[in-house]
């Protein structure tokens, strides 16, 4: 089977498998997708994204943590959500109801590879993006292929973060890839965080908050 097809059948089975949404975490196929401790994090995420206020984009819904942060941020123009999975879609609408009446949350099904590319250059203020691997549960850096997607949907001076999955700094590999995308504006900061020892994804007390500028 080719990379491809490989990666098509992963995306099926992702999105046919039951999604378990309780008050603490979200699990599909068992991978442990999100959970609670995220929400200083999160919070942290969403404050960086807002700063500019305007038109956000967030990729991943998950819990709906950092979704409710932004929402909270009396600077911004529009949310556009992506989330592929249908379970989790269903949740985010019964979340973010009212403020989906109003025009304010634009929620797209689907995965971020298929809708990215219809999105118009240079559209958004913030990005924030946290999706969950899809292959295996804890694959470091799979984000690196939105960098250069991130870049081209941002405005000048807009700002980009993400589960960065660094403890304490970026690593060299990490800066190299956003510095190719063509971001030079690049920064951090720590945020402490306290995992229960059930968590399989991370077990670090910090996690680098990217503030990362077009």
């Amino acid at each position: 089977m080719s990379r491809n097809n490989k990666i098509v059948e992963l995306k099926k089975n992702w999105i046919t498998h039951k999604a378990k949404i309780t008050k603490h975490q979200l699990l599909i196929k068992n991978f442990q997708v999100m959970q609670d401790w995220e929400k200083n994090y999160m919070k942290e995420l969403a404050e960086v994204v807002t700063q500019k206020g305007g038109d956000i984009l967030e990729v991943g819904f998950g819990l709906g943590i950092s979704a409710n942060f932004i929402q909270k941020s009396n600077k911004i123009k529009s949310h556009t959500i992506i989330e592929c999975h249908p379970d989790v879609l269903n949740f985010s609408i019964q979340q973010l109801k009212e403020k989906i009446a109003t025009g304010k949350v634009i929620l797209i099904g689907g995965f971020w590879e298929d809708v990215v590319p219809k999105l118009k250059d240079n559209s958004f203020d913030g990005i924030l993006f946290d999706t969950s691997p899809i292959e295996k549960e804890v694959h470091f850096f799979h984000f690196f292929p939105f960098f250069k997607e991130a870049y081209r949907l941002l405005k000048k001076g807009g700002i980009f973060t993400y589960f960065s999955d660094e403890a304490k700094k970026f690593s060299p590999r990490h800066l190299r890839a956003l510095k190719s995308a063509g971001f030079k504006k690049i920064n951090y900061k720590l945020c402490k965080v306290n995992p229960p020892k059930s968590c399989r994804y991370w077990k670090e007390k910090t996690i680098v908050v990217p503030i990362v500028v077009k």
